[in-house]
């Protein structure tokens, strides 16, 4: 059996660069030796690998103590060695001491796709490569899964596992697991100021894979002590969302959201390329979206991860794209009516799920005084008024009767919501023929879509929600109180409405549902069963919800207790008077509401179950 000088420590140095190992030792030089101990350094060159080297070091040294660092690791801590003698000497059972550490360790096996802790001194480079989101610990010690490997102090000698790991990577891992495995703890010190100066270079990923590949294979333990998945959260440039984040988070999973923001509306090879290279790099179990990106689709055909986009539109065009039909895709339709619809196009793993809400931030909002007087208002309402559609250039002299035609179609179902009257249907064939005949050839080669369905539902369904929502709101300002948040408002058609700013998603728009006695919701005609997100986002704010009737509303809410319904104008008209006279029925519903999308309809709750049908095969 080896004999132990228990008053020696090793610093073991594999080096291969010549002006790295100089500085490096300088450092080391200057470190404080405690009295009655003694210090040595031993350099390995020309190693086959990094854990070859460490073992080299270890069988040729009888410290107790031992320090493996990297050339380019330089210590500045003067009394770093007594430090860690200070931390060993506390608890025999700790193993190995880090400067940075894995709390847990990511069932990839790759130690910086989870959360860390520890510290040194990096360069500003590093820093905006992402490595500020390392948790400095205030005090004390804290246990972690592993190690980074720049430095690894140890007071036992365990081989490392030269056997298995002939490069250069991944040997950090498999020695903390060694040690794991032999009953030590990994630990990571507090460190004020930082101990260390990591001057790593570009990394290098020869081999990478197949080590990582090696050590998940001999550690079955890292995937088995990891149950949530590793999920990239793609944003876009038309949405970007915070809920299904905070969610996937709280539910225990490992979301990463991507540093790359992609374009929903377009198939781009180069955004497929960037996206691949962050599957290959993350080995990510899938990725999200909000709403569907054709380029993260191809992207996750190739590279065998599934795709999870949770759509808020009705319809959504890019839904009969070709990329839709990829068996990556996991595509969440809101309306059941589009539902069935898009059944009969076949996209891969087409779920049905109502929207949901994210109610720790609209329902937390913090009012000023300021804002309270900015935004109170008797009727709100926050929404487009379609007058910039392109619809009124659909026709030209000579276009009349097929005007006319689309005109009556919008015109007859104005103002009537019983969950039967809709546009659908209506239109002539000519009509159909002369306004898809107006979208250029590259449309219908692009998107699988029947002509009769986009020319009804992108076409005249917009035409009349311009038509209605300009006749209710000034129907309503004829006898109320209204303010209008918009981008688009057609000043010179309305009268007596208070004309506002668009409100900011996250920040502002919950203060207006709160602050208005009555939020408006008026649903787009495209929209034929399904409950929009606007009536979930008011009612997740603690607003009270007067909205049009939708078919759907009676499957998860009271109408009534929950929230207030209009069937047609006149209803629209004396339920307003009503919900404004009493106040106090006003504000029960609100908090039946609150409660109800709290408890139900958040993205915990919706996620939660989705991810269950996603993987229950």
């Amino acid at each position: 059996m080896k004999k132990y000088n228990e008053k020696k420590i090793c610093f073991i140095i594999c080096t291969n660069n010549q002006q790295y190992l100089e500085e490096c030792l300088l450092y080391l030089q200057l470190l404080e030796v405690p009295e009655g101990y003694e210090a040595e350094i031993l350099t390995i060159t020309e190693a086959k690998s990094i854990a070859s080297a460490y073992n080299e070091g270890m069988e040729a040294s009888d410290a107790r103590y031992k320090v493996y660092l990297h050339q380019d690791t330089f210590i500045v801590e003067k009394q770093f060695i007594d430090k860690i003698l200070s931390i060993f000497m506390s608890d025999s059972r700790i193993g190995i001491i880090g400067m940075i550490g894995a709390q847990t360790l990511s069932k990839d096996g790759v130690m910086w796709h989870d959360t860390r802790c520890g510290d040194f001194y990096r360069l500003e480079e590093y820093i905006n490569a992402g490595v500020e989101d390392i948790e400095q610990i205030e005090e004390g010690i804290r246990k972690v899964a592993a190690v980074d490997g720049f430095l690894m102090a140890t007071q036992y000698d365990i081989r490392w596992r030269e056997d298995i790991l002939q490069g250069w990577d991944f040997y950090d891992v498999s020695q903390c697991m060694e040690f794991k495995r032999a009953g030590y703890e990994i630990v990571v010190s507090a460190q004020n100021p930082s101990w260390t100066i990591h001057a790593c270079g570009a990394p290098s990923y020869w081999d990478y894979e197949k080590s990582r590949n090696i050590i998940l294979k001999e550690y079955p333990e890292i995937r088995q002590g990891k149950k949530g998945f590793r999920i990239l959260f793609i944003q876009s440039n038309q949405i970007s969302l915070r809920g299904p984040v905070y969610a996937l988070i709280e539910l225990g999973h490992n979301v990463v959201v991507s540093p790359h923001i992609v374009n929903l509306n377009i198939f781009s090879q180069v955004e497929k390329e960037i996206l691949e290279e962050l599957f290959e790099e993350g080995h990510y179990d899938m990725a999200m979206t909000y709403n569907f990106c054709p380029s993260v689709a191809a992207a996750c055909d190739s590279m065998a991860v599934k795709y999870i986009s949770l759509i808020y539109d009705a319809p959504l065009l890019e839904l009969y794209r070709e990329e839709a039909g990829y068996g990556c895709n996991y595509i969440t339709v809101f309306d059941k009516k589009q539902f069935e619809r898009l059944k009969e196009e076949k996209p891969a793993h087409l779920i049905y799920a109502p929207l949901a809400a994210a109610t720790d931030i609209f329902g937390g909002a913090v009012i000023t005084e300021e804002e309270e007087e900015k935004y109170r208002a008797d009727i709100s309402f926050v929404g487009r008024l379609y007058d910039k559609t392109g619809y009124a250039d659909l026709f030209q002299q000579g276009d009349e009767e097929y005007r006319a035609e689309a005109e009556k179609i919008a015109e007859s179902c104005r103002g009537v919501w019983d969950g039967k009257t809709n546009i659908f249907g209506k239109a002539s064939d000519e009509l159909i023929a002369f306004m898809s005949e107006k979208e250029p050839p590259k449309l219908w080669d692009t998107f699988a879509i029947a002509k009769r369905y986009y020319c009804e539902s992108m076409k005249i369904a917009r035409r009349c929600n311009e038509i209605e929502r300009l006749s209710i709101l000034n129907k309503l300002a004829e006898r109320f109180e209204v303010a209008l948040y918009t981008e688009d408002a057609k000043i010179n058609t309305l009268q007596n409405v208070r004309i506002c700013p668009w409100v900011d998603y996250w920040d502002e728009m919950p203060k207006v549902f709160y602050l208005s006695k009555i939020n408006l919701n008026i649903t787009s005609r495209s929209i034929e069963s399904g409950i929009p997100q606007r009536v979930l986002d008011i009612m997740a704010a603690g607003g009270f919800v007067l909205t049009n009737y939708q078919s759907e509303l009676e499957d998860y809410f009271e109408i009534g207790r929950d929230l207030a319904v209009y069937y047609d104008m006149d209803d629209l008209i004396k339920k307003a008077e009503y919900y404004l006279k009493h106040e106090k029925e006003r504000v029960r519903i609100a908090i039946n509401g609150y409660q109800k999308v709290r408890k139900y309809h958040t993205y915990k709750v919706r996620l939660e179950k989705l991810l269950a049908e996603i993987t229950k095969d």
